[in-house]
């Protein structure tokens, strides 16, 4: 009877110690899976962070060009746009003769611009 209770009490610790060995690698696992889910919105919040800075910065381009070319010819952007507003383009939407005239007087002062 003392055998028996010692063989009981020895498998009861030897299962304690696997169920207590199973449950550590099974937190284990789930910080290594929390760590990995936190790097990747790391790095995505990054990237996300530098696509913004690179749009910030390319607008502020596009922005000064397009100051630069109102301020260099605004008598073509004037032209432009009050040709746009008296004669909207039709509905087969072919360019007339003095918009076309307007777009490439534009087009000379952007490469000019350059």
């Amino acid at each position: 009877m003392a055998l028996l209770n010692k063989y009981t009490i020895g498998a009861a610790a030897v299962l304690a110690l696997l169920a207590a060995i199973w449950g550590y690698g099974r937190l284990r696992y789930h910080e290594g899976v929390t760590d990995t889910q936190t790097a990747a919105k790391i790095a995505a919040a990054a990237q996300y962070a530098a696509d913004v800075a690179r749009i910030n910065a390319q607008t502020a381009t596009l922005q000064a060009k397009l100051t630069e070319l109102q301020n260099v010819h605004p008598k073509i952007v004037t032209q432009y746009r009050d040709r746009i507003v008296k004669v909207p383009l039709p509905a087969d939407c072919r360019i007339d003769p003095d918009r076309l005239h307007n777009l490439q007087a534009a087009v000379d002062a952007a490469n000019a611009a350059r």
